[in-house]
């Protein structure tokens, strides 16, 4: 069967749109194919996208007939192949019986060739000029067959093949802005036109459009829209660092996820809030609101969702210190992203396992997993997940001492961050900058990168990060043996550590001010302080326990001496 062309594609994407905005009410939607096998072709993309009801059109009294009895679904689509030639009768009948196509209550899409097309103009003009839209498709054959592109949807399921099928969507949206004038269809399209931009790395532009939508969604009293455009509020949000407002949006969302009883909506504002705690540092917390998450998933059969689930099970595990199970939720995570044809999250999974791997100190297989993530996220357009891969692709370099391509990773990354408006992954590689910097002993460059990643996780309240950079900090005025500076940047990053439940914080930053301590002859506190870090370290298997606990037992032994 001949395939739909590449010329026809923006056409296509069109015409899916037209029939997504026409749902639920009557339309008149005229498409012009000159192949019948072409039609097929076209019709099996809208079977794929909608269910439909194909009604063939020989006489014009079986057409009067059969648009009398369509009483259809409101979730269908009638589609009426007329024939390659137009008798008189089929032409009396579209010219003096058009209002039954909107009768019907849901959209009609009526195929004819260019020939009919001639004849409907000419001798049926009230039909012709009753129509809502129509689309010419060449049919031509120039690339590989049209894969349907969900429309008018929000990010968790929004498919695409590419940066450039974004791009197309976004055009085709922007000029159906401009022709719409309906609310309801206006504030679809802008939303659609939101998460466009969310997905090429441009979250505030995203708000824009979201805050549009969310104007018309409260003005036309849509509960469902206003809900799922809060929830895109907070999505975009987050994606700037700004975890606390996106709670606030995710909270609103779920509350009319609940009231209107969208229990897909809840479980995926659920998962948010998870994330976004997680970014705060509160690995527990956001736990809670996962493990929620994923019941619902499974409750609904909605598999993207409980994909995703898995995969931030697999992360707040990772944060606490527990890689091993963090791999198993990653691995499922990744089974379900293959099996659903997710690329974005197929790629987010194997970046993170390659996070797990390097954990436990498996360098090279983390990288292994890190290209696989680079190469997706280059292919669909992914700027952040980009970004991201580069950025643990310059740590997996910096683990392994090969510190100038590292640096060269993350230069790269942090340009892509500043470029789409990642706060939290700017402050990331101005970190990573500055861990490089310090290995190649230069510390005092080091610690400006540091201070600049500290700024931006107090701007935007991410505590977590807070931590490491003080931390990081910490370690720089040590080589610059500046030990009271060091101690005090140590003990901001412990108490935060203590105050967010962050237990792999609190432990390195315990090795460290104990280290500290050790050296000024303070030896019961340096102790304990190191307790808690081996302590920690036993309980997720680090491989570094048992040879911390060998220094802890030495300096206990000094203070039995002194």
């Amino acid at each position: 069967m001949e395939p739909i062309s590449l010329e026809d594609l923006d056409e296509v994407d069109l015409l899916l749109t037209e029939l997504e905005i026409s749902h639920g009410r009557g339309n008149i939607i005229l498409c012009v194919v000159a192949s019948q096998a072409y039609r097929e072709k076209v019709i099996e993309v809208i079977k794929a996208r909608f269910p439909t009801r194909v009604q063939v059109v020989e006489k014009g009294d079986n057409l009067i007939f059969d648009l009398r009895n369509a009483h259809a679904l409101k979730e269908e689509i009638l589609i009426w192949t007329l024939p390659e030639t137009l008798s008189n009768d089929i032409l009396e009948a579209l010219n003096n019986f058009r209002e039954l196509f909107y009768d019907a209550g849901v959209p009609n899409l009526v195929f004819m060739t260019p020939a009919g097309l001639d004849d409907v103009i000419w001798k049926a003009p009230d039909f012709w000029r009753y129509r809502g839209g129509y689309h010419i498709l060449k049919g031509r054959e120039h690339g590989p067959a049209f894969q349907a592109v969900a429309a008018l949807s929000i990010p968790i399921d929004f498919s695409y093949r590419n940066e450039e099928e974004l791009r197309r969507r976004k055009r085709i949206n922007e000029y159906l802005l401009v022709k719409m004038q309906n609310k309801t269809e206006r504030e679809k399209i802008l939303s659609e036109i939101g998460t466009v931009h969310f997905l090429l790395g441009e979250p505030r532009q995203a708000i824009d459009y979201y805050e549009q939508a969310l104007d018309i969604a409260h003005e036309i009293g849509d509960r469902q829209g206003e809900g799922a455009t809060q929830g895109n509020l907070g999505l975009a949000c987050a994606a700037l660092g700004e975890a606390r407002k996106a709670i606030e949006y995710y909270k609103r969302a779920l509350a009319i996820a609940r009231e209107t009883g969208d229990r897909k909506g809840e479980g995926a504002n659920l998962g948010n809030l998870g994330a976004a705690n997680a970014t705060l540092g509160e690995a527990q917390k956001a736990i809670e609101y996962y493990e929620q998450a994923l019941s619902i998933a499974r409750e609904t059969g909605d598999r993207r969702g409980e994909g995703a689930n898995l995969g931030n099970l697999g992360r707040s595990c990772l944060t606490l210190g527990e890689a091993r199970k963090a791999i198993e939720y990653y691995e499922q995570a990744l089974v379900i992203a293959r099996a659903i044809g997710d690329r974005r999250n197929e790629g987010a999974w194997l970046g993170n396992l390659g996070l797990a791997y390097a954990d436990l100190g498996e360098i090279r297989k983390a990288i292994e997993h890190y290209e696989l993530h680079l190469a997706i996220a280059r292919e669909i357009g992914d700027r952040r997940g980009e970004g991201n891969s580069m950025s643990n692709l310059g740590n997996a370099y910096a683990s392994l001492g090969e510190t100038r391509i590292a640096i060269e990773y993350f230069e790269q990354t942090l340009t892509v961050d500043r470029e789409i408006g990642d706060r939290i992954g700017e402050g990331n590689a101005l970190n990573n900058l500055g861990n490089a910097y310090a290995v190649l002993g230069e510390a005092r460059k080091a610690t400006e990168y540091y201070e600049l990643a500290l700024a931006i996780s107090r701007e935007i309240g991410d505590k977590s990060n807070e931590i490491a950079w003080l931390d990081n900090l910490g370690n720089a005025y040590v080589s610059l043996g500046e030990a009271l500076q060091a101690i005090d940047y140590y003990e901001q990053a412990l108490a935060i550590a203590r105050q967010i439940g962050n237990r792999r914080g609190e432990a390195h930053t315990c090795w460290n001010l104990g280290l500290e301590y050790d050296k000024t002859g303070d030896f019961l506190r340096a102790a304990d302080l190191m307790q808690v870090c081996v302590d920690f370290e036993r309980k997720i298997g680090h491989p570094d326990a048992e040879r911390d606990a060998d220094y802890l037992e030495n300096v206990l032994a000094k203070s039995r001496k002194k």
